[in-house]
């Protein structure tokens, strides 16, 4: 794929798929006992 041509496509598809980041931390989820 050339970058020119397919670039501005990719990044409109990359944007749709944009998501909010977790505000807990990776390892938070873990550390609780239950």
């Amino acid at each position: 794929m050339d970058r020119l041509f397919g670039g501005p496509e990719a990044l409109e598809f990359i944007r749709k798929l944009n998501f909010t980041p977790p505000t807990a931390a990776f390892d938070a989820a873990f550390s609780s006992k239950s």
